[in-house]
């Protein structure tokens, strides 16, 4: 596959919440950087923990919308939406917030670096205001 469909193929397992098969994309040593936090997690587990799981738990409804995959040979970026509604705990690195059972809808960019049809490298992009301020009232 090559790195459009891997991305795409990403997008579609996090919509269906398959957590197994969105991170076997992940190669071994993958290194992840959520750039809005400045959390980088290294390995399949640890960015299924601090970044699955992280946004699965929160937002048990979340999904990826409108989402438009571009790139070329080894980068590959999507710029999307991130909607869900915060009915699970938020644990971020900086805090913990409570479900507020708020609706929370914004743009996000991800881009993946893939080799041998895994992602070896990734960052996020996001408003952390847009993103956490509904939740904060």
């Amino acid at each position: 596959m090559d790195a459009k469909t891997i991305i795409s193929k990403g997008i579609e397992l996090w919509n269906a919440h398959d957590r197994d098969g969105f991170l076997a994309l992940c190669d071994d040593s993958v290194v992840f950087l959520d750039q809005p936090t400045g959390q980088e997690l290294t390995g399949p587990e640890e960015f299924g923990k601090g970044f699955y799981d992280l946004w699965t738990d929160a937002y048990p409804d979340r999904e990826l919308k409108d989402s438009v995959v571009f790139g070329d040979g080894e980068l590959v970026c999507f710029q999307g939406r991130f909607a869900g509604t915060h009915t699970g705990t938020l644990h971020s690195p900086a805090m913990e917030i409570p479900p507020t059972g708020r609706p929370v809808d914004g743009p996000i960019v991800f881009i993946a670096e893939i080799r041998d049809g895994k992602v070896t490298r990734a960052w996020s992009y996001y408003d952390r205001l847009r993103m956490f301020g509904p939740l904060l009232g």
